[in-house]
């Protein structure tokens, strides 16, 4: 194997390239004793070199550092970057391929078939760390090397496999793997391998001792073949939820649960759409403890995974990860009780961060909270770009598939309405659709703490309304309970909220917003009573800051459909402006996605296994 450097990494000088300069030709000498005296001097000169080489500081010392040097530099190089400093001289070659642990980490792709041969080779009996991308491609060759290397195997990951590897796959499963501590094994997203007896009753043979990471995606085998008692963290997932005809054992269900009784050191658990069908009819009684749970990840049938959560007891601070395929109103419902016990817990939570994701063509529903901020700072560095980050959030409730007519936004405000956000500080809604039927300020009336709020899309735009109290022409109660008609121009009433429940309804909500990021909005939209939308903003915007004593600090407009005129009528409105300068109508079709949505075939649960993928 042959690798160049553009800069030597060798701390010592090249040969001379003219050693006649250094050793003096004497005169009057045949040719062929003038050769003989060429071929002296260049080998002394290279001898006089060798010498001041042996003299450096770094060669001096012992080949245990030089090889932990060597290490470290691996840590920092890609795509083994680190075997150039095989080439700089004997003595470094030497100590780096005496050193087996040094060639014991194997990553790349399929192709590299002589180079996957020659590290093995190198590493001799030394623990593997294996990571290989096979891209759907034959790649036998090269996996048929690592079954005979299993006994000494540490980390396993092996990737885009399909039908063409089950029986290799076989083989490995069938192995002993005394050393092996975390393995995945994911197949192509357009196979799916189904193993229901692999001629054992335990992976491995049973003997799999220090197994702690277990990862296993488009792979389906019974689950009473995972090993018990030792994992700390299971991933199984599948493109697509399994249906009786897959698993025709009614057995499934009782071997999941016996898997998850004898588990009580997992941490972390992630099912994605492999929870067996059974779990949709009456649940097992038996209640499973997993006490030092502290990542939660269900994907598949609401009803699945409803009956699922019935059966464990968890620790309150856990992370809870839902992404159900929506089958009716009803069973969907079912499953927010019991998230509300479970986040009411002996140690109660509250959500500081709320994201809310709405798309009625789709016909899906994301709800993510968590009890922090933004990474990014939003409120101290004033950058609206970031949103959440997902592995962050203590919890994330998602729905595909929903009933049509509107069906969704009553499941939006009974999941907010759970949730314990009365302390919420920020708010980010993306919803690329029109969305008139939210009661907005009715789903957010307890988070009077909000100060940062991004509004994503038009289907926010009944939302940005929501932050302007009504005009003030509606009747109101007097002292004595009888309705009295308001006037338009009386702001002494306007700056107090009214008793009656249509008076109550007028108070803006969110009184401490100071920060507001509006996107893919269009400013001169009037499909809402409440006018033109860059009116209500303008007004509200003027209400905050003489009625209530509360200006906006910051607002941001971004890709949205807005004159340059009314772009600078909102800048006098608030402490600190930005505008991006686009004008006229919005392009519907610019970044018309969510922009922490998935475009590919996988679609919630390609998501779930990006999150929790350990590479």
């Amino acid at each position: 194997m042959k690798v160049t450097s553009k800069r030597p990494c060798s701390p010592t000088f090249s040969p001379a390239s003219n050693p006649d300069s250094i050793i003096s030709e004497p005169p009057f000498m045949s040719p062929e004793l003038h050769g003989q005296l060429q071929e002296v001097d260049g080998q002394t000169v290279r001898s006089l070199l060798t010498g001041r080489n042996a003299l450096a500081p770094i060669s001096l010392l012992p080949p245990e550092i030089l090889a932990r040097v060597f290490h470290f530099f691996a840590l920092e190089e890609q795509n083994l970057g680190w075997i150039r400093a095989t080439h700089v001289c004997w003595f470094w070659r030497q100590v780096a391929l005496d050193d087996s642990s040094l060639w014991a980490t194997i990553s790349g792709n399929s192709t590299n078939t002589k180079l996957i041969s020659e590290m093995l080779a190198r590493a001799s009996d030394a623990p593997l760390d294996i990571n290989i991308d096979f891209g759907g491609a034959s790649g036998q060759e090269v996996l048929l090397m690592f079954p005979p290397h299993l006994s000494h195997t540490r980390k396993l990951r092996l990737y885009g496999l399909s039908m063409l590897h089950s029986d290799i796959v076989r083989d490995i499963y069938s192995r002993e793997a005394p050393t092996l501590e975390h393995f995945e094994l994911g197949v192509s997203d357009t196979s799916l391998i189904i193993f229901r007896d692999l001629g054992g009753t335990t992976l491995f043979k049973g003997q799999a001792p220090r197994l702690r990471t277990l990862f296993l995606s488009q792979v389906l085998i019974p689950w009473s073949l995972i090993p018990r008692g030792q994992l700390t963290q299971l991933t199984i997932g599948l493109f697509r939820e399994v249906s009786i005809y897959d698993v025709p054992s009614h057995r499934n269900l009782y071997q999941l649960i016996d898997l998850l009784v004898h588990c009580p050191e997992l941490e972390m658990l992630v099912l994605g759409c492999c929870l067996p069908p059974q779990l949709a009819q009456i649940p097992y009684g038996q209640t499973i403890h997993l006490p030092r749970l502290s990542r939660l990840c269900l994907a598949g049938s609401s009803s699945r995974i409803t009956n699922l959560m019935k059966m464990l007891k968890l620790p309150s601070s856990a992370m809870l990860h839902f992404h159900c395929l929506s089958e009716n109103v009803h069973n969907d419902r079912l499953l927010l009780p019991v998230v509300s016990a479970q986040l009411q817990g002996p140690a109660p939570i509250e959500f500081k961060s709320l994201g809310v994701t709405v798309n009625c063509m789709d016909r899906s529903l994301e709800v993510t909270a968590s009890t922090s901020i933004p990474t990014s700072g939003v409120r101290q560095s004033e950058d609206f770009e970031s949103d959440m980050d997902d592995d962050d959030d203590e919890f994330v409730l998602s729905f595909d598939g929903l009933p049509e007519l509107g069906n969704w936004t009553d499941l939006l405000e009974r999941v907010c309405k759970i949730l314990p956000i009365s302390n919420l500080e920020f708010l980010s809604i993306f919803a690329p659709d029109i969305v008139d039927s939210v009661y907005w300020v009715e789903v957010f009336r307890s988070c009077a703490e909000v100060t940062t709020m991004q509004a994503v899309g038009r289907g926010t735009s009944s939302l940005v309304r929501a932050l302007t109290t009504p005009k003030l022409t509606n009747m109101r109660l007097d002292g004595k309970g009888k309705q009295k008609r308001r006037d338009d121009k009386d702001s002494s009433t306007a700056a107090q909220p009214a008793r009656s429940t249509a008076a109550h309804e007028d108070a803006p909500i969110f009184p401490k917003l100071a920060f507001l990021s509006l996107k893919r909005l269009e400013f001169a939209e009037n499909e809402h009573n409440s006018g033109i939308l860059f009116d209500v903003v303008e007004r509200g915007l003027r209400q905050r800051r003489v009625a209530y004593k509360a200006p906006l600090r910051v607002l941001h407009i971004d890709n949205c459909a807005i004159s340059a005129k009314r772009a600078k009528a909102l800048q006098k409105l608030v402490e600190k402006f930005h505008w991006d300068g686009k004008e006229g109508f919005l392009d519907v079709f610019e970044d018309a996605g969510d922009p922490d949505s998935d475009s590919d075939e996988t679609g919630v649960v390609g998501r779930i296994f990006r999150r929790y993928h350990v590479r």
